[in-house]
């Protein structure tokens, strides 16, 4: 019995990474768009690189718990509507984090030539267009997180 009790205060550690490094990485975000000066901006964009590479271990650590709770309670991946829900928010979430991993690091990229001076003239027009989307990105991965967490928590 104490094993489950285990298992879940583990998986809420995974939860409390995901749901920090999202406030964090957003707080951030802000402070980039409010960001006048390029090499602030470039620092503010390689303080978030850490992020990038906590949240794959928090959902590692989800998704290891998560399948011992399953297990240990005798639960099916379809087995209740909730956990299935939870499922493909799961999904949903580990999807979003990856595809917009791979715009950020492309924008620090960007930035970081536009310091150097070393941009072609189309990529301001880029980067402000992957700022809309990391923009978005948080907004959607906050949305993601409550679900996931309301959907444990009161399992309708």
């Amino acid at each position: 019995m104490a094993s489950v009790y285990i298992l879940l205060i583990i998986h809420l550690i995974g939860f409390g990474i995901l749901f920090t490094v999202t406030v964090a990485g957003w707080v951030l975000s802000t402070q980039y768009r409010k960001a006048k000066d390029p090499q602030t901006k470039i620092l503010l964009l390689k303080s978030q690189q850490p992020l990038g590479i906590l949240s794959p271990i928090g959902i590692a650590i989800m998704l290891a718990s998560g399948i011992g709770n399953m297990v240990y309670l005798g639960l099916g991946p379809f087995s209740t509507g909730w956990l299935s829900a939870k499922l493909v928010f799961f999904l949903l979430l580990t999807l979003s984090g990856a595809v917009s991993g791979t715009r950020s690091v492309e924008r620090t990229r960007l930035v970081a030539q536009l310091v150097d001076g070393k941009a072609p003239e189309a990529v301001t027009t880029r980067v402000d267009a992957l700022d809309r989307q990391l923009r978005i990105f948080y907004v959607v991965q906050f949305v993601l997180l409550l679900i996931i967490l309301t959907l444990s928590v009161v399992r309708p």
